[in-house]
């Protein structure tokens, strides 16, 4: 029964003593199950002290920030229009969480960066509106050559000035600019909150902060793919049946657009591979 003015949290999550209590039953059962080759338990006693559930939290944010869309996921989890997001277990904020969200968005932005540099560098081919401006920021973030973090309000800081601010999507990657994301403009005439980060819930195939790597292109291929399997079935209703085609076509004209726009050197080296 949901009484008015409690969370439901409250009452539905799991209190902070039982995850406790979890943890403990979980490394008993590992430990009497499993030994070591030397014999000693799988799970020996942490020398920093007792495992709790608060020691998790450096966990929770890798996993949350290195997830494709992860910060965006957060966000949307905790009902915050902005990344700063705030844990809200059974009404309590836990601000310090935030601050392991800073370091983990700084160290994936810094080994992202890098991982682009190396494409771009290899000859990875870019396509699309925003094609220029992605290969512009990746450059700029490639002189980036390091700097001593010593606290999180430092690392916040570095974040700003490092960040490219490249998302990597799902066949798909946006180079944000407010003021050009159809996403933010979507959400702002439907009176929605306007976010700093893109939505690939509202994204745009027109949206001018597009663009594909050969990564995101392989990943058009394959879902074409699937879109041509769907329209063929027999089974499925006629309106279904339109929508992956008409689907499946914008994914080949992306596809095509990209294989047109790549430099005639090495479309030739690629075509006598």
């Amino acid at each position: 029964m949901f009484v008015r003015g409690t969370r439901p949290a409250a009452f539905n999550a799991r209190q902070s003593h039982a995850v406790t209590c979890d943890i403990a039953d979980f490394i008993s059962w590992v430990n009497g199950t499993f030994t070591g080759p030397d014999g000693q338990a799988a799970i020996p006693p942490d020398p920093s002290g007792h495992i709790h559930g608060t020691r998790f939290r450096r966990t929770l944010a890798y996993f949350i920030v290195r997830q494709p869309r992860g910060l965006i996921a957060a966000a949307l989890q905790y009902g915050h229009v902005s990344t700063k997001v705030t844990l809200s277990y059974a009404g309590r904020a836990d601000t310090s969480w935030t601050d392991d969200l800073a370091v983990e968005k700084l160290e994936m932005v810094l080994d992202q960066a890098e991982q682009d540099t190396a494409r771009l560098r290899d000859g990875e081919h870019i396509s699309g509106p925003s094609a220029g401006e992605y290969r512009a920021r990746v450059t700029r973030a490639a002189t980036f050559a390091g700097r001593t973090v010593t606290g999180v309000r430092n690392a916040a800081r570095l974040l700003e000035t490092a960040d490219p601010n490249i998302h990597h999507g799902e066949a798909m990657t946006c180079v944000w600019r407010a003021e050009t994301a159809a996403c933010r403009t979507a959400k702002i005439a439907d009176g929605l909150p306007a976010s700093d980060v893109p939505d690939e819930s509202e994204c745009r195939s027109s949206c001018t902060n597009l663009a594909y790597t050969d990564r995101d292109i392989q990943a058009q291929r394959e879902r074409v793919g699937r879109l041509a399997a769907a329209a063929a079935d027999p089974l499925a209703p006629a309106p279904l049946r339109d929508r992956a085609a008409a689907q499946g076509a914008r994914a080949q004209a992306v596809i095509d657009c990209h294989e047109q726009s790549r430099p005639a050197d090495v479309a030739a080296r690629d075509g006598a591979q």
